[in-house]
């Protein structure tokens, strides 16, 4: 419509034509002027009111009318451009229209562009003003179209060409709005209705004229007889085009098609006709075929008839392609070319482009076919029933009637491309690729309706027609029925996450009348498809034509399968798994494979010629790794994703179809494994590459020798992910079958089984005997197979196990179904072949990884259920909770283990790789869902039982192919992880299974280290019996095991057996009762207690390690009678046992039998040492000390038992017995008894205990020790208490260090325990301790140092053991306070003999410190006296040992004794065994021996000892509680006999000695003051010997204590052999204060003479440093402190009083004096007493002025003799100290009898000598000298 405003466009024309025609058209410019002024008067602005104003009379068109009829061209054309301005504006008045198509008419001669503005106004005309134009009218308009169409401009013509189409449609259109308006039915449509209606007639005439003027007749209601037929036939499309329907509807127009048109059509087929007129008949035939089937049923029969008699006459004629002539370039042939019937070739291309617009018109077929051919019986051939399978099989015929389009050589699908690339213009068309590219036209050719020659066309057009028509119809038939039984669903293969697929529904019915047309087409039309499917496989196509091959193929793969016509759906479903292959190349391969290794595992059979294919011989596999050289092309990859997806649509009716499905699947995967992956783009066929000539090269050529072309990269990525996508789709293939139902996946796991055992050779199941038949039928297209490579997993076992991993709820029922016929299935399958003896290995090993992938997945979906996972249906959690889920998903392990397979199948094999695999199995299902086992434990308990109690299972050769204990090592963690995570799951008897499985475990030979970890678990047993809640009080177990034993006959190992197995096979309660938990724990401990038995080391000591750490942590937690249980049938036994064990082993190594012994041991030292390369090569050595370590360990772990407070112990049946059998075991150990003399371990309520220890027991071990060997000979006695050499010589080669200090450790811990509390058992440990010291000490006299040694050279009993025996002696001894004298005795008894032993010996040197073994001897002395204080009689005996200990040394060095007393002839006596024994080695104690320590052994001198005994016997003194004790004491002598033999030590200087005498002696002396008048005679001889002692520690010369000795006559020389300066000060000082304070105002008559020997060893010490200087000048500085030390004493003797003495310090001499090293005389003195008595000054005053005197008078020699030379200066400072002395000192009066009694009598007694110094040249000496004569000169003058 114009946009400008009609208003202001018409006044400016009106005006124009006003202007124009004012001079010669009056008229025109009035008529114009009028109408200006009703547009003037006009009020309305808007086009569309204006223009029905304008409508409203006939005014508005008069100028224009006018203007046409002037014949003028410019007011024509205004005019004429107004009038059209008018009409489009509906300005004109329905009264005019008439008018206005006359005047059109009459200026239609006037020039082209008004002609073009007429046919412009023609259209509106009719359509606008349609109340208006009909009739008449409406055959004006025709005219005025008609006219104008013959016009010689083409424009014009084209453009009323143009106009009259749409002129023809408008007045259908107008026929369809009439209709609408009158509601007409179609059943009241007739002839008589349609001339009623104005455009209904009008319709008919114009169509009826149509028709007569195609056929060439006269018109009746347009009448033109020039009219051109292509335009006819135009218009008639049109109608047909746009208004089908109307015509259909009107049946008066439908019989002028009948009659009219119809009848020219098919005339016109009869001769022939141009191009132009062919094209446009043809088209009018589809219209008939496509609108007007229904209506006109019989000429559209008629015209597929001729269409198909078109299509079929070229193939059918004589001579046929050789008549057609063609035009090799651009290999096209000219469409005019006459066939055999006469018609040229373009007719034929036309009737083909018709039927395949037909066949791919889903719907139009469908409704073709109901009409014509679907009212026969879907399986006869009625002669007038198949106008549509006549055309399906015409065009099936052309599509196939070229077969120079094969691929001649092709083997499969052939390539997009052909080797080496494009083919040229002159070669086949085999080489090139067919495809509309190149087989079709750019533009239909009936669609070519501007042409008039038809155009050149390509050779394979008309098949190429023919082949998209049959495509069409396959799609036309998926078109409806798959959206109708087609759902999507989700894929549920496992860890993935592909999209969702289609699947075929069960929704299909039969009853809509589509469905069912559709399939009968379908059963009509499947051969013909077939047969052109099978040509154009072998067809090179295009990418675009294979892919709708492909997708129509897979549609009627589905659409069969959904009408469930199996003949069709395997007939297209075996055409496209045949086409994946290159079958050809893989017979070829297999049979130069066969040739090549005649020991492969797949031999191929030849096929004869015509012979059906046979069953292939089993397995198809082999080892051959050579690689293939051929392998899928992408064609042939897109058709096996073809063959996966109909698969998977198909999954719920395949049935046995699945067979070949997958069999191609395994045949496409091994094809492309085998090639490495490597895709060829060109024909997969080995003839292809033998045409290049090329040669084999590399690694992957075949044995042929042939080659595969190389691949560009970019298709090697596009094909690797083509084989990626492969994948996915077998993946989702498996995981689509879920979702179709129990049918699918029974059959797809019939299907996998079937192909596994193809492959494996293994039996089939006796349940699929059937079914296999069937499979194997349909698989016969597929004649040769490749074989599998046995390098990686085979296609079947892994696609079964992926399967059934992902589809385990179905397989298992937990879905709701109770069949379980694919769990067995499968399970079934894949245990005959892991199972199988002659299936090849690594499929085995396959099998069982699949079957543990199985039971694994399964066993997650228990633990689901379990845990009340909403997944699984309610009926399989109830199996669950009752087990049998468990056990039917576990059942498979264990027959995989035990080599069957289940029901059906012959018993298998056991090889080590499945056992072992599937012991994995085991570990990980425990690992994951060990918790879901519950009631099916019994089966994991068998499986462990099935390593343990079978033999060794065999290799692929039936032999042992693992190296021993290769089972065992897999099972074993299954076991460990039971033990550590489940056992609170487990029932009472798998716990009980358990146990055995773990003892079992510790018994075998197979692997050490899971024997010693097995018995580690054990701890974790105990962990869960102890956290054990007792909730069913049953009482437990009543009578006593000690009971049981006592009432038995048999032997004790018997009998215990006996009970052990009545606990292995009673019935157990539940967990929470109490009998049940005595029961395991008895179980568990007895178990370990038989491992403590076993040969080997480790294993025994670890068990007995664990046994006894158990007992220790959890035996709180028993009772009476598991204790009981535990200390007869555990403890006791066990370690009797070991000691037993231990003296036979000691014994064979005595006899030099052990090889007896060794055999098994030698068997295994040689395994191990074939790998280590390591040998023991002393075995009697290592057994020995491995059964010491056994025995010391099992001894110490009952020790334990009886350790800790456990009052349970005491409830036990023949408890002190049982004490008694402990410690007596303990005493076998520590001496050595032989096995015939180990105390039997059996309760015997009527045995009696001797536990005294009396006189007769010290008396036994006196005769011991004292007997000889001879006199034991001569009596014949043989008893253990008599050392003779037979007896002590084997217990002492029964003994090891080892053995001794356990003992000891033993005994430790039974002290040290609660048991001791009673008497009893006190007295039954104190017995077995004295007689275990007794009887290890005892020695023979004749025997050599070398008795405590073992073969090796070892020291036995050690001086750490007896250390140890010692002091564990005080500890048993301080237990309790029944200690009696008898006891004591034989405690110090027992000392004496370890004191005296060889070992004690030989230790070391003991003068300076004693030995341990001395300390703890006087530990026992002393504990002698701590139990005795308040008993004179104990003290007495301890001050007796201990005074026999002090003067040891006399006795065992004699030379060294200075006096006899009855204390050493006591101790001589007391000792004189060991000092025999002493005197026999010690003259070897120069001699080197092989010992351990490097030390050499020498005599023994006790000093030590000696000053050890000595302090102790000092604090024996102070401690005693009476004087008369100590009076008691003292005049038994040993007082004075200890002083002396201090003496002995003096003579060896040993500081520590002299410290003890310094800090025992002195203050002791002291105390015995008060006893001076009833001892006074032994007082006297102590004091001698403490002045003795110190003249030894003084070194003085034994002529200087003489009596008539004057030391003043001689200078003397000191000792340097004495001791130390600073030791010889200290006992000087301690021993001299001592002396004065003991003193009193008289002279005590016991000290009289050790005071004269006192002064003169003053005397002596005084002048030692003051000898002469001799000519080299040495110096005495230390000499000298000890002379100042006496001169010290000596001037405080002499004083009056001790205080106002001088303290002679060296710095009070003179300050210029440079001497630091002077020692003040009371800096160490006692403490100081007040007044000195006379007699003690009488006796010092001499001994000073002497020794002052020749100080002096050297002092001024010495000055002499030097001259001018210093002096020393210690000689200075010496000097100094006497002049300040003599100068401060306050002499006694009455010290110096021959001179005046003055406190100065000393200086004037040295008066010469102090004036001899004046001569000496020293100022400070001088000085003191004036000091000096000033004092004496007072006193002289005052």
């Amino acid at each position: 419509m114009a946009t400008t405003n009609i208003g202001a466009l018409l006044l400016a024309e009106l005006q124009t034509l006003s202007t124009e025609a004012r001079r010669k058209h009056p008229e025109i410019k009035e008529a114009a002027e009028r109408v200006i002024v009703v547009l003037r008067g006009i009020k309305a602005t808007g086009s569309v009111e204006i223009a029905s104003e304008l409508a409203k009379s006939d005014e508005a068109i008069s100028p224009f009318v006018l203007g046409c009829k002037t014949n003028n061209h410019k007011l024509a054309s205004i005019s004429v451009q107004c009038l059209q301005q008018l009409i489009s504006h509906r300005a004109v008045s329905p009264r005019s229209i008439a008018q206005t198509l006359s005047t059109l008419n009459e200026v239609i001669h006037l020039g082209v562009d008004i002609q073009v503005k007429i046919l412009q106004m023609v259209l509106p005309l009719v359509t606008m003003y349609d109340g208006c134009v009909y009739g008449e009218t409406l055959v004006d308009a025709f005219h005025l179209c008609l006219a104008l169409q013959k016009s010689r401009d083409p424009i014009v013509n084209n453009t009323a060409a143009a106009i009259l189409r749409q002129v023809v449609v408008a007045v259908f259109d107008r026929v369809v709005a009439e209709d609408r308006e009158h509601n007409d039915d179609e059943q009241e449509d007739t002839r008589e209705s349609d001339m009623t209606r104005k455009y209904a007639k009008d319709a008919f005439f114009v169509l009826q004229d149509l028709c007569l003027w195609a056929a060439g007749s006269d018109t009746i209601f347009i009448l033109d007889e020039t009219v051109d037929q292509g335009l006819v036939l135009d218009l008639i499309e049109s109608v047909l085009v746009n208004h089908a329907a109307v015509v259909a509807r009107h049946t008066s127009m439908l019989q002028i098609l009948r009659e009219r048109l119809a009848p020219f059509v098919v005339g016109f087929f009869a001769e022939k006709a141009p191009f132009t007129l062919a094209v446009r008949c043809i088209r009018i035939v589809w219209l008939f075929i496509r609108d007007l089937h229904v209506d006109l049923a019989p000429e559209c029969e008629m015209f597929l008839s001729i269409l198909t008699r078109l299509v079929d006459s070229g193939i059918t004629s004589k001579g046929g392609r050789s008549s057609v002539s063609l035009a090799r370039s651009g290999g096209m042939q000219p469409s005019k070319t006459v066939l055999g019937s006469g018609f040229p070739l373009f007719y034929r291309v036309l009737a083909m482009e018709i039927l395949r617009n037909t066949l791919r018109d889903a719907q139009l077929l469908h409704q073709l076919y109901a009409q014509f051919d679907g009212d026969s019986n879907a399986d006869t051939d009625a002669e007038d029933c198949h106008v549509i399978a006549d055309v399906l099989k015409a065009v099936g015929k052309v599509a196939a009637e070229r077969p120079e389009l094969r691929v001649s050589n092709s083997d499969g699908i052939p390539g997009a491309q052909a080797v080496g690339g494009l083919a040229s213009e002159s070669e086949s068309l085999d080489s090139k690729q067919v495809g509309a590219h190149n087989c079709s036209l750019r533009t239909e050719m009936h669609k070519l309706l501007d042409k008039h020659e038809p155009p050149l066309m390509p050779e394979p057009y008309l098949a190429y027609l023919a082949f998209t028509a049959l495509l069409g119809v396959a799609d036309g038939l998926a078109e409806h029925v798959l959206p109708l039984c087609t759902q999507n669903v989700a894929c549920s293969a496992p860890a993935t996450n592909l999209a969702p697929g289609s699947v075929l529904s069960s929704s299909l019915t039969l009853t809509d009348t589509r469905v069912l047309t559709a399939k009968q087409l379908l059963l009509r039309s499947w051969p013909v498809l077939l047969s052109v499917y099978t040509f154009y496989l072998v067809v090179r196509l295009d990418d675009l034509l294979f892919g709708q091959i492909m997708d129509t193929m897979q549609k009627l793969v589905q659409v069969s399968g959904a009408f469930e016509l199996n003949e069709a759906r395997n007939g297209f479903l075996l055409l496209l798994c045949r086409s994946c292959l290159p079958q050809a190349a893989i017979a070829d391969h297999e049979r130069q494979l066969q040739q090549g290794h005649r020991a492969t595992l797949s031999p191929v059979d030849e096929l004869e010629d015509g012979a059906e294919p046979k069953v292939h011989a089993l397995p198809l596999v082999t080892t051959s790794l050579s690689g293939v050289t051929f392998t899928m092309n992408t064609r042939q990859i897109e058709c096996l994703r073809a063959v996966v997806a109909c698969a998977q649509y198909l999954a719920s009716v395949l049935g046995p179809m699945w067979y070949p499905v997958l069999v191609t699947l395994q045949q496409a995967e091994e094809l492309l494994y085998q090639s490495h992956g490597r895709l060829q783009s060109g024909p997969a066929n080995a003839n292809t590459a033998a045409k290049t000539g090329s040669q084999p090269t590399g690694r992957r050529a075949s044995v042929s020798g042939q080659s595969v072309p190389a691949v560009a990269s970019d298709d090697k990525q596009l094909l690797s992910s083509d084989l990626a996508r492969i994948r996915t789709d077998y993946a989702r293939l498996l995981g689509f079958v879920r979702t179709c139902g129990g049918d699918a996946i029974m059959w797809t796991v019939r299907a996998l089984c079937v192909l596994g055992t193809d492959l494996s050779n293994a039996p089939p199941d006796v349940e699929l005997q059937s079914e296999e038949a069937a499979m194997r039928a349909t698989a016969s297209i597929i004649h040769r197979r490749l074989s599998a490579v046995l390098n990686r997993p085979t296609f079947a076992i892994d696609q079964l196990r992926a399967f059934a991993v992902s589809n385990v709820d179905v397989l298992v029922g937990a879905t709701g179904t109770d069949d379980q016929g694919a769990w067995r299935a499968s399970t079934r399958h894949l245990l005959a072949t892991a199972t199988h003896p002659h299936a090849p290995a690594p499929m085995r090993t396959q099998a069982c990884s699949a079957v543990s992938d199985i039971v694994l997945a399964a066993m997650d979906l228990v633990s689901q259920a379990d845990s009340g996972s909403d997944t699984v249906s309610q009926q399989f959690i109830d199996s669950v909770l009752s087990g049998e889920a468990q056990v039917c998903v576990l059942t498979p392990l264990l027959q995989m283990m035990n080599g069957t397979a289940g029901d059906g199948y012959a018993n298998g094999a056991r090889f080590v790789d499945v056992s072992k695999l599937t012991l994995d199995t085991v570990h990980m299902l425990l690992q994951s869902s060990g918790r879901s086992i519950m009631r099916a434990w019994s089966v994991v308990f068998d499986i462990i039982h099935t390593v343990l109690d079978t033999p060794q299972a065999t290799g692929a050769a039936g032999t042992e192919s693992r190296q021993p204990g290769y089972l065992m090592r897999c099972v074993f963690p299954c076991l460990q992880l039971i033990c550590s995570d489940y056992l609170e799951d487990l029932p009472p008897h798998c716990l009980r299974r358990c146990i055995e499985c773990l003892a079992l475990f510790g018994r075998q030979n197979e692997d050490l280290n899971i024997a010693l970890t097995a018995i580690g678990q054990a701890w974790a047993v105990c962990d869960f019996l102890q956290g054990l809640q007792t909730t069913v009080s049953d009482g437990g177990k009543v009578e006593l095991v000690s009971t049981v034993l006592a009432a038995s006959s048999k032997d004790t190992h018997d009998a215990i057996g006996e009970i052990a197995r009545v606990w292995w096979h009673e019935d157990l309660a539940d967990v929470s009762a109490h009998s049940t938990q005595q029961v395991l724990w008895i179980l568990l401990l007895h178990s370990l207690a038989q491992l403590g038995c076993d040969r080997r080391h480790e294993v025994r000591l670890s068990a007995i390690q664990t046994l006894f750490r158990t007992l220790d942590m959890r035996g709180s937690a028993f009772d009476a009678w598991l204790w009981d249980a535990v200390v007869w049938a555990v403890v006791l036994p066990l370690s009797r046992y070991t000691l037993v064990q231990r003296s036979r082993v000691f014994d064979l190594i005595r006899n030099n039998r052990l090889d007896e012994m060794l055999e098994d041991a030698q068997d295994e030292a040689a395994r191990m040492a074939s790998k280590s390369g390591v040998f023991v090569e002393d075995p009697g050595r290592l057994y020995a000390k491995q059964w010491d370590e056994t025995a010391a360990t099992a001894l110490q772990g009952a020790a334990r038992v009886w350790a800790e407070p456990r009052a349970a112990l005491d409830s036990i049946g023949c408890a002190d017995q049982a004490w008694q059998c402990v410690w007596r075991l303990v005493q076998a150990l520590f001496v050595g008894e032989p096995a015939q003399t180990v105390c039997k371990c059996r309760p015997d309520p009527q045995c009696s205990l001797d536990v005294q220890v009396g006189d007769e027991f010290v008396m036994s071990l006196v005769a011991a020790e004292s007997a000889e060997p001879e006199s034991a000979e001569e009596n014949g006695s043989d008893g253990s208490d008599q050392p003779s050499e037979s007896v002590a010589g084997q217990r002492a080669q029964l003994r090891t260090r080892e053995s001794m200090s356990a003992a000891i450790d033993c005994a430790s811990l039974l002290v040290n325990s609660n048991h001791l509390a009673t008497e009893t058992k006190w007295r039954i440990a104190y017995r077995a301790w004295l007689s275990m010291g007794a009887l290890a000490t005892l020695v023979p006299l004749s025997s050599s140092r070398t008795f405590n040694e073992d073969n090796n050279k070892t020291v036995v009993i050690t001086h750490d053991a007896l250390c140890l025996y010692l002091r564990q002696s005080s500890s048993i001894a301080n237990a309790h306070k029944w200690l009696t004298e008898a006891d004591a005795h034989a405690l110090l008894h027992v000392a004496r003999l370890v004191l005296m032993h060889v070992e004690v010996v030989q230790y070391a040197a003991d003068d300076c410190k004693m030995t341990n073994v001395q300390e703890q001897v006087l530990e026992v002395a002393q504990l002698v006296v701590a139990r005795g204080v308040d008993s004179a009689t104990a003290m007495a005996m301890a001050a007796e040992n201990l005074a026999m200990l002090v003067v040891l040394p006399y006795v065992v060095c004699a030379s060294r004794v200075l006096d006899t007393t009855d204390v050493v002839q006591m101790t001589s006596q007391a000792f004189a065994p060991m000092t025999k024994r002493l005197d026999v080695l010690y003259p070897l104690s120069n001699e080197s021996t092989e010992r351990k320590h490097s030390r050499r052994a020498v005599r023994p001198s006790f000093f030590a000892l000696s000053a050890g005994a000595l302090d102790c016997l000092g604090e024996v003194l102070s401690s005693l509680p009476s004087d008369d004790h100590r009076a008691q004491i003292l005049r038994s002598g040993v007082w004075k006999h200890a002083i002396v033999a201090m003496g002995m030590h003096m003579v060896a200087p040993l500081a520590p000695v002299s410290d003890w005498f310094v800090r025992v002696v002195p203050p002791k002396m002291i105390q015995l003051r008060s006893l001076a008048q009833p001892t006074c005679g032994a007082l006297k001889d102590a004091w001698n010997a403490v002045g003795s002692v110190l003249a030894l520690a003084m070194c003085i010369p034994p002529n200087m204590l003489d009596e008539g000795y004057d030391c003043s006559r001689e200078r003397c020389k000191s000792d340097t052999r004495g001791l130390a300066v600073d030791v010889q000060i200290r006992i000087v000082d301690a021993v001299v204060g001592a002396s004065v304070e003991y003193v009193g105002v008289e002279q005590p008559v016991e000290i009289a003479e050790y005071w004269t020997v006192l002064v003169r060893i003053l005397e002596w010490g005084a002048v030692v440093a003051a000898e002469p200087v001799v000519v080299l000048g040495t110096d005495s500085t230390n000499a000298q402190e000890l002379t100042m030390a006496c001169f010290g004493w000596l001037f405080r003797m002499t004083s009056v009083c001790l205080d106002n003495a001088s303290s002679g310090s060296a710095d009070s001499v003179g300050a210029d004096s440079d001497s630091a090293d002077s020692v003040s005389a009371d800096s160490v003195s006692a403490d100081s007493v007040s007044a000195v008595p006379a007699w003690v000054s009488a006796a010092a005053a001499p001994a000073l002025v002497r020794r002052s005197a020749m100080a002096l008078d050297a002092f001024v020699n010495d000055s002499r003799l030097v001259g001018l030379s210093p002096l020393p200066q210690s000689r200075i400072v010496l000097v100094r100290l006497v002049l300040e002395n003599l100068a401060q000192l306050q002499c006694h009066p009455q010290a110096l009898t021959n001179s005046t009694q003055s406190p100065a009598s000393h200086i004037r007694a040295l008066y010469p000598n102090l004036v001899a110094l004046i001569s000496v040249n020293d100022s400070s000496i001088l000085r003191l000298v004036q000091q000096c004569l000033l004092r004496v000169s007072a006193e002289i003058l005052g």
